[in-house]
């Protein structure tokens, strides 16, 4: 193998084990990863009951090694990709960088053999659970929920001050009015703020509880205050959690109709608009999108999945996946649909209806003579 092909076969790994969940390059390799993910921690979950454990001991062992050997093999091509990583130039800093974050070192752990460990004396398979957390790397969810943290983590912190003084002056309250009556239970602050914080968490396990009259009125107030204090930090990463889920599907919103060779001109501000009047649709499998032939009033853009185009007349079928977009020449000119489209999976589409794509025009129509002529060019390369 060359070295244009080594690297070329690296790069096309990488992007494979690292594109999010929706591209579809990769997917089966990913697929495979996350099911042995999940074969990896059932294992160690079902080898933690007794029964189980003493009866097929040799299986679920042969299991977890196996499952930490294609971890191992994992581990090391993603090292070995990381040199392509393109937000860094130097590629020894680039895998020095992949080997020292949270996710290299979460499949490190998974590449080591817990399993092993009692046969050699020492108990530490518990760590077989460790790989779990790789499947955070798929679940865009957990990305969002980084970013909204991260985004609001003043803010989060003065609630968390605010909370901390909260918690230290209603402990302090309670072991003065419960100390006499109760030196067990508070016999100090640091033992009554265990009581403060079940309270303000509102658990209430009832093993801590004051039993004098004002005691009780504080107990209660506490109680209020922390379903007050808890709201306003979850309030805050439940607002920017959305935010980073729209900030997220902008982009990718945003992208597609950029790359639609008839509005590649415009301009930043005016493709987010054309974004914004987009509708999400989602097809299942088998299911006609467009029929050849049938008035066109819509463009499509494919998100994830894939659609088989079939143009008919014995021409050959093809498929377009994610960030592909058909049926553009329906906003311009009134012709019936060439190929009858279907979905090959799960798809997830956008729509740009005509007549959304109308009104936006109307409201910038110094782009519709423009937008018409790049239609027209592009109906006349597809003829």
């Amino acid at each position: 193998m060359s070295g244009a092909e080594h690297g070329g076969f690296r790069s096309r790994l990488r992007r494979q084990l690292t594109h999010s969940e929706t591209e579809s390059e990769g997917r089966s390799l990913r697929i495979a990863l996350v099911l042995t993910v999940i074969i990896s921690v059932s294992t160690a979950i079902i080898k933690s009951v007794p029964s189980f454990e003493a009866s097929h001991r040799l299986l679920l062992d042969v299991v977890l090694v196996a499952t930490t050997l294609l971890f191992a093999l994992e581990y090391g091509a993603r090292i070995w990709c990381a040199a392509d990583d393109p937000a860094e130039d130097n590629p020894g800093r680039a895998r020095v960088r992949y080997v020292l974050s949270v996710p290299g070192l979460v499949d490190l752990i998974s590449a080591i053999p817990f399993a092993l460990s009692p046969h050699l004396g020492v108990s530490i398979d518990w760590l077989d659970i460790v790989p779990i957390f790789k499947l955070l790397r798929y679940t865009a969810a957990f990305q969002f929920l980084v970013e909204a943290v991260y985004s609001e983590r003043r803010v989060l912190a003065s609630a968390a001050v605010l909370l901390l003084a909260l918690l230290i002056f209603q402990s302090s309250i309670l072991y003065y009015l419960e100390r006499e009556v109760q030196p067990e239970k508070f016999a100090s602050i640091p033992d009554a703020m265990w009581w403060g914080i079940i309270t303000l968490a509102t658990v209430g396990y009832g093993d801590v509880t004051p039993v004098t009259a004002l005691g009780k009125v504080a107990g209660g107030i506490t109680a209020i205050l922390g379903l007050c204090m808890f709201a306003i930090p979850i309030g805050i990463i439940a607002s920017a959690f959305i935010e980073a889920a729209r900030r997220r599907e902008f982009v990718v919103t945003w992208n597609l109709v950029a790359n639609v060779p008839m509005f590649r001109h415009l301009d930043a501000a005016r493709i987010a608009a054309l974004a914004g009047v987009l509708r999400a649709q989602r097809v299942e499998r088998g299911e006609r999108i467009i029929h050849k032939g049938e008035h066109g009033e819509s463009m499509y853009f494919v998100v994830s999945g894939e659609v088989e185009v079939d143009p008919g007349a014995g021409a050959k079928t093809f498929r377009l996946s994610s960030g592909d977009f058909f049926g553009e020449i329906a906003l311009i000119e009134d012709l019936p649909r060439t190929a009858t489209v279907t979905a090959q999976g799960p798809v997830r589409l956008l729509v740009l209806h005509k007549r959304d794509f109308d009104r936006f025009m109307a409201g910038h129509p110094e782009l519709a003579q423009s937008v018409r002529l790049a239609a027209e060019q592009r109906l006349r390369n597809s003829g």
